[in-house]
């Protein structure tokens, strides 16, 4: 029914959200995932997005490596990997820049990419936005948004597809558009376009067939009508946004029509977000997860062991299934 959701039935999911490019960590949930595995344990290792984009150095970055292992471990285990897209993973499909105060996000991974690129973003390309279980449980990166029309706008964002987005903007641009957008983006940032695209895309010619994707990609940002219901859905930040009270329907509405044509859906699990002690319960209904960046301190990062055949009606039923990466704690 929509392409960019996995409906899992039974088993149980290993769930991961937000490494960015933390290696540590990324392993260690790698190995205990086989390690339940092996014991029967577990059945899907679901990470739900942001797992590139390292805040430290770029020698502490293993943002590339990641996402690489990701994509040799997807040919091997097929469905039994399910990787969410993030916000972090969302700019490079549009060749915009990601920023959080001063720091640049989205230029350190543009020059990793190198001869991968093609691979990764046909990666990317792929990923779902969102897992729905059997216990009434949906998986996601950032949490519930409101969208236009509700049940509509739901629909148009499950059945995005980011090649024809950008395959409707690339063939509107003229020449002589592109030249005027290019001379008005120089102005806007105050360097010139191919300074820009240098530093952004890493892209040192007018010859590279990529020269005008950071055009494109801003045509996209503020005139494609399906490309705020992405910016909604991957960057809430929930009742910290909203307020609790508005959230509390926003988080309803939307676990109402994720339900259509399925078992009903009553939880939401998110990452996304900052949380003392790596989790948080949000208007009951949803649970906040941080596996490590976000995990405050790090060392309280956890994952959590979801049963997707037991039916979960409350956020507090989830807790005893989380267990910690960075601690000892018999599983």
């Amino acid at each position: 029914m929509w392409p960019r959701v996995v409906d899992i039935e039974a088993g149980t999911a290993v769930v991961v959200t937000d490494l960015h490019g933390d290696w540590d960590a990324y392993q260690r949930y790698l190995a205990r995932f086989f390690s339940l595995h092996a014991r029967g344990h577990a059945d899907y290792l679901i990470i739900t997005g942001d797992f590139i984009h390292h805040s430290g150095t770029p020698e502490t970055d293993k943002s590339l490596d990641i996402t690489l292992d990701l994509i040799r471990l997807k040919s091997e285990l097929g469905d039994r990997l399910i990787c969410l897209l993030g916000n972090h993973e969302l700019p490079h499909l549009y060749s915009f820049v990601l920023r959080r105060g001063n720091q640049l996000y989205t230029p350190r991974f543009e020059s990793a990419m190198g001869e991968h690129r093609t691979h990764i973003l046909a990666f990317f390309d792929s990923l779902p936005f969102y897992v729905r279980t059997k216990a009434g449980v949906v998986i996601c990166h950032a949490g519930a948004a409101p969208l236009p029309d509700e049940a509509d706008g739901l629909t148009r964002l499950l059945t995005i597809s980011h090649k024809k987005i950008w395959l409707e903007a690339a063939t509107t641009l003229s020449p002589g558009k592109r030249l005027a957008m290019r001379q008005l983006l120089g102005q806007r940032y105050g360097r010139s376009y191919d300074t820009l695209v240098r530093e952004y895309l890493a892209i040192t010619s007018p010859e590279d067939p990529r020269y005008d994707n950071f055009l494109i990609g801003h045509h996209i940002l503020e005139n494609h009508p399906n490309f705020p219901l992405l910016w909604t859905a991957l960057f809430t930040r929930n009742e910290i946004q909203y307020g609790h009270q508005a959230y509390y329907q926003i988080l309803k509405t939307m676990l109402d029509n994720l339900s259509t044509n399925y078992h009903p859906q009553q939880i939401m699990i998110s990452g996304h977000i900052d949380c003392p002690n790596g989790y948080k319960i949000v208007n009951q209904r949803q649970l906040r997860l941080a596996s490590a960046k976000h995990a405050n301190p790090r060392e309280s990062g956890c994952y959590l062991l979801l049963d997707t055949n037991k039916p979960v009606k409350n956020a507090e039923e989830l807790l005893p299934h989380i267990h910690p990466i960075f601690k000892t704690k018999n599983q």
